[in-house]
């Protein structure tokens, strides 16, 4: 089962417009048609920057829900899906979205999002002040037409992740994600995978010395090799050393 963020949004987008003619309808919803708001409730971002857009969006509900995680890093957004596979029992997946960013929107795959703000307190998850993304959509129903506006609120606490790269454990990188950068980045790159989990270094080494003056590196109580990293972090690390190798 893929359960990507274009299925959760599919049906928003059949019919997409960049305009609003007179007589349009405004309506608004959270994550997903069964949460409605007033229009009036949220507000478009203005002087928005790309290292706005870091947050982690929820999409959809129930069973249907998804998670669409953002980070900036090096001048560059990352993105990517969560959702649980119930299916194949496979517990919860991660898939990397192809993100852009584009003179203050973003798009992922074929989809343009803005950022929006809530201006007054709804609900107890959508406070004044609330980031969310928002999709828009036009229909025609009834001989009327309505423009839709779908809220994706950020919950930010969910990103938690540290170093200078944290996209290392963030999404499976690719050889482009990493061709510019020198063996001795690189090196830094992968162990910091292994930092982020408080490994212990060889006292006195290069590494050691490198991320003990890193105020995020919280070494582990006990030396130990038996590291648990993600899938994720499995796969860059095998193609970092391979590049290093190079």
């Amino acid at each position: 089962m893929k359960t990507k963020l274009s299925l959760v949004i599919f049906f928003f987008c059949s019919v997409l417009c960049l305009s609003q003619n007179n007589g349009t309808i405004a309506k608004a919803y959270v994550s997903s048609r069964n949460q409605e708001i007033h229009p009036s409730t949220i507000e478009k971002m203005m002087g928005v920057k790309i290292s706005d857009y870091q947050g982690s969006y929820s999409f959809g509900e129930s069973e249907g829900e998804s998670v669409l995680g953002i980070i900036y890093s090096n001048g560059k957004l990352f993105a990517r899906s969560s959702y649980t596979d119930f299916k194949n029992d496979l517990g919860l997946r991660y898939e990397r979205d192809p993100i852009e960013y584009l003179n203050g929107k973003i798009k992922i795959g074929k989809t343009f999002f803005e950022l929006f703000q809530c201006v007054e307190t709804t609900s107890f998850t959508l406070n004044k002040g609330t980031k969310g993304l928002v999709l828009h959509f036009f229909e025609n129903e009834d001989g009327k037409k309505y423009h839709y506006m779908q809220f994706s609120p950020d919950y930010p606490e969910s990103i938690k992740l540290k170093g200078k790269y944290p996209e290392a454990s963030f999404v499976k990188l690719s050889i482009e994600d990493l061709n510019s950068y020198s063996k001795n980045d690189l090196k830094i790159i992968r162990n910091e995978i292994f930092a982020r989990k408080g490994y212990i270094f060889r006292e006195g080494g290069e590494m050691e010395k490198y991320f003990s003056q890193q105020i995020w590196y919280k070494r582990l109580k006990n030396r130990t090799n038996n590291i648990k990293l993600s899938d994720i972090e499995k796969q860059n690390v095998d193609l970092i050393l391979k590049l290093e190798k190079k």
